[in-house]
């Protein structure tokens, strides 16, 4: 690479995954802390995934 030239951006990945895995661990916990089952969890968590992907718009 010569001098003045940009380097590509570098997308971290993995932090993103981290950051959203912890959100859903947090909300699994306050769900179930509140009564739900694990199968009304499972359901909520994957309704609130759609919702932010876009998919229920």
């Amino acid at each position: 690479m010569s001098a003045g030239e940009e380097l590509p951006e570098v997308v971290d990945y993995f932090s993103n995954v981290s950051r959203a895995a912890s959100i859903v661990g947090d909300m699994r916990a306050a769900l179930r802390k509140e009564g739900f089952t694990k199968e009304e969890t499972f359901e909520l968590v994957h309704m609130y995934w759609a919702s932010e992907l876009g998919v229920l718009d």
